[in-house]
């Protein structure tokens, strides 16, 4: 989870989530942006501008979040903490 506190704009949170498919299949990663922080992990981003990405293994689901995480920290982005991690 990652936010940003641009000069006049209201807090944006950028979410970055690699997961199972539904269909337990393949494997995903999923990149949403909104103005609230969604921590339920089966929250399906079908908003406006989301992405997915599938994987085969969760390996590589793992390190194109990882990667994807590092690209949104150098454009600007902030990490967000959150209680209990």
């Amino acid at each position: 989870m990652l936010y940003s506190d641009e000069p006049g704009a209201a807090r944006k949170y950028r979410h970055i989530v690699a997961c199972r498919s539904e269909d337990g299949t393949f494997y995903e990663v999923r990149i949403f942006e909104s103005d609230a922080l969604q921590r339920d992990p089966d929250f399906k981003a079908e908003t406006y501008g989301a992405e997915y990405y599938i994987h085969p293994t969760s390996e590589s689901a793992d390190k194109d979040a990882d990667d994807e995480r590092n690209r949104s920290l150098a454009a600007g982005w902030q990490l967000q903490a959150l209680p209990g991690n």
